[in-house]
């Protein structure tokens, strides 16, 4: 899409950000079918330049500083929302949470207020780049060099805002940032509007929608409505994030919130080695230890749960040492701690012949032989119900979801 100086109509490039003749910051050129009327407006000390995203809670544009033609990004609640006062404290929230936490692995945000319109807006600082999830959409199993860098880096940005008193209680790949640098991949935690601080008891912010719409990462204790939600609850998503960049899938998977609940309570995943060999059997331990249902059984924090992750693959050092390497010095450091994968044994001489014995019958096939021949996870009785009608296991199931979806609107309404 074309930028077009606002002084002289000059049309540029998208990639030509000032005009060639007076210096003027261009504006992106418009569908006039898709009409915006904020670009070219002005919010605080920042011009709206372009469109850049749209999300469920807002739209995010590129903006420049009038004077000093700093790029940022503006983030700007849409109409609907504006009107909702939970989702506004929220938003208000994610910017004073982020304001304090002075982190490279923090969006750094810059300013915040109200718009003309009713409105709310806030500016950060800009990122190039892509949303863990987006990577994890393209390449599904990231190398074990990559995710322990990113992952230490998370750690990082986590255990400062647990020093803080902050809880982030909705992390998820979508809220991990992943900005090109020279040494590799730069971790940007996102959105801090769910964040409950431990030093104060304010307003409970978590809108029903917003979390349960992702479910996927939430800890046993806050998909049962428990109210003692702890750093602990971190280190379980971090966990749950760390074996979805192991095997390229989510970890607790369902056709809905109530099923995707009763596996994070009831299930564990299967080890990530099992699905992804390049990654130990070590590694196996620590992910499923962070994924522990009881919390108390977890480590107490993301940074703890880093360095095992470290030392899982025979690394020395702590996960600051990795956060701060280079994506090519995590490499190189793992080929030597990794053993090379065996070489392919020769095929084997072909035994004599025997002669053939008299046919017998089969015999009856006895329950460990069944149960060896069956597909890894529930029997087919277990998801289906069987054929003699829905028995007691489908009962269980229906109350355990009855009694899961409860909790989850006790905790999300009446705290």
């Amino acid at each position: 899409m074309a930028r077009k100086c606002p002084s002289c109509g000059t049309v540029y490039g998208d990639d030509m950000f000032f005009c060639g003749h007076d210096g003027t910051i261009t504006i992106q050129e418009q569908d006039p079918a898709d009409h915006d009327a904020r670009l070219g407006s002005q919010l605080g000390d920042y011009v709206v330049v372009a469109r850049v995203a749209d999300g469920a809670m807002g739209r995010v544009y590129e903006g420049r500083h009038l004077e000093t033609k700093q790029q940022v990004a503006v983030k700007v609640l849409h109409e609907d929302v504006a009107r909702d006062q939970v989702a506004v404290e929220r938003f208000k929230r994610e910017y004073e949470t982020a304001e304090e936490l002075d982190h490279p692995n923090v969006v750094d945000v810059i300013d915040f207020g109200e718009t003309g319109d009713g409105s709310w807006f806030m500016t950060m600082e800009y990122l190039s780049g892509t949303e863990l999830t987006g990577l994890l959409e393209d390449e599904g199993a990231i190398a074990p060099h990559r995710m322990v860098r990113i992952f230490c880096q998370l750690a990082a940005a986590l255990d400062h805002a647990h020093s803080w008193g902050f809880i982030h209680r909705d992390l998820k790949p979508d809220n991990v940032f992943l900005v090109a640098g020279e040494e590799g991949d730069v971790v940007k935690v996102l959105d801090f509007g769910s964040v409950k601080l431990q030093m104060e008891t304010g307003p409970k912010l978590t809108a029903f929608g917003t979390t349960l719409g992702s479910p996927y990462y939430m800890s046993p204790e806050q998909a049962m409505g428990k109210l003692d939600v702890d750093q602990r609850t971190d280190v379980f998503a971090a966990a749950a994030i760390a074996w979805e960049m192991a095997t390229g899938k989510v970890a607790f998977e369902g056709q809905n919130v109530a099923q995707i609940l009763m596996r994070i309570v009831n299930e564990d995943p299967p080890p990530p080695s099992s699905m992804s060999p390049k990654y130990p059997a070590a590694f196996d331990d620590v992910v499923l230890g962070g994924l522990r249902k009881d919390k108390t059984q977890r480590p107490g924090s993301v940074g703890e749960l880093a360095d095992r992750v470290v030392k899982s693959f025979g690394l020395d050092g702590d996960h600051g040492k990795w956060a701060a390497a280079s994506l090519e010095e995590v490499a190189r450091a793992l080929s030597v701690t990794t053993p090379p994968e065996p070489a392919p044994l020769a095929p084997a001489a072909p035994a004599p012949t025997a002669p053939a014995a008299a046919p017998t019958a089969p015999s009856a096939p006895t329950e460990d032989t069944r149960r060896a021949t069956e597909p890894i996870g529930m029997h087919a009785s277990e998801i289906h119900g069987g054929s003699k009608g829905p028995g007691v296991g489908l009962i269980v199931g229906i109350a355990v979801a009855a009694l899961l979806v409860g909790g989850a609107l006790a905790y999300f309404f009446l705290r």
